[in-house]
């Protein structure tokens, strides 16, 4: 056989088990989608009688309905402390997911059953692990910056800018937590939330986004999903980049010691992010 046509067999050999290779990797099963309590469902009649005195139990209340202080306490301040009965049924029941096709290698996991949001403020951190390329489950991260009207700022996917969505496209995401700056008051959050929407929206989507080398500025010339919310803190003074380096991704921001849990659903107990 001739060098030139051995030659020509090798590279066909590789580039057809690379091939493959990629296509195992796109295509094997996810590790992680959605995760149900693995521990008792408990009478909360006592503890949410004890919280409407004054004398709430966050951890058993976090344990049960997957809402944080914060979410807790938005719904005692207002007289609907009975909610936390229905939040912690949706939190316990079954559900079903599937995969679904997203843009180009994408797939989404999708819950049949939607999500009810506990009480949420602007600047408030949306993120869901439900959003893999391959086998790196590479999530996604939002912002929400009207409450009133259900919107969050979003930079979605690549080929489309920064966006405007509602809220309503996170409901059937298969987890998701929700994040609040720690210790800041709520003026501040919304007007975090507001220089976001405008300097942030209709940027091109990069995946090359926070190199220092493409000259970064307030505006940064293009972004990402976890960049686009990294950028609209870091305009005030907080690096929530709880990971480092780069890029900055939505498993990053979830590890911000910045950041409080608002609300968690189907991740495991404790976690704002699969391990």
């Amino acid at each position: 056989m001739k060098r030139g046509t051995r030659r020509a067999l090798a590279a066909l050999a590789l580039a057809a088990a690379a091939a493959v290779a990629a296509a195992v990797w796109v295509c094997r099963a996810p590790r992680f989608a959605h995760a149900s309590p693995d521990y008792p469902m408990v009478d909360l009649t006592g503890v949410v009688a004890r919280a409407e005195a004054g004398r709430p139990d966050y951890r058993l209340l976090l344990a049960q309905t997957g809402l944080g202080k914060g979410a807790v306490d938005a719904l005692l301040e207002t007289g609907r402390g009975e909610e936390l009965f229905d939040f912690q049924a949706r939190y316990f029941a079954p559900r079903q997911w599937e995969t679904v096709k997203g843009v180009a290698m994408v797939r989404l996991e999708v819950s049949g059953s939607e999500l009810r949001f506990a009480p949420l403020e602007k600047g408030d951190v949306l993120l869901t692990p439900s959003s893999r390329c391959g086998g790196w489950r590479n999530g996604h991260a939002a912002l929400v910056v009207d409450v009133e009207e259900g919107l969050v700022l979003e930079a979605y996917s690549l080929g489309q800018p920064s966006r405007l969505s509602s809220l309503s496209t996170w409901q059937d995401k298969a987890a998701v937590a929700v994040l609040r700056l720690s210790g800041v008051s709520a003026e501040r959050r919304a007007a975090l939330a507001d220089w976001a929407r405008q300097n942030l929206l209709d940027l091109p989507y990069g995946l090359f986004s926070g190199l220092p080398w493409l000259g970064e500025t307030a505006r940064p010339p293009a972004t990402q999903c976890a960049h686009l919310v990294w950028c609209a803190f870091a305009a005030f003074g907080y690096d929530i980049d709880g990971g480092g380096g780069w890029p900055v991704t939505p498993r990053d921001i979830s590890l911000s010691p910045l950041l409080e849990t608002v609300q968690v659903w189907g991740l495991p107990q404790g976690a704002r992010w699969p391990s």
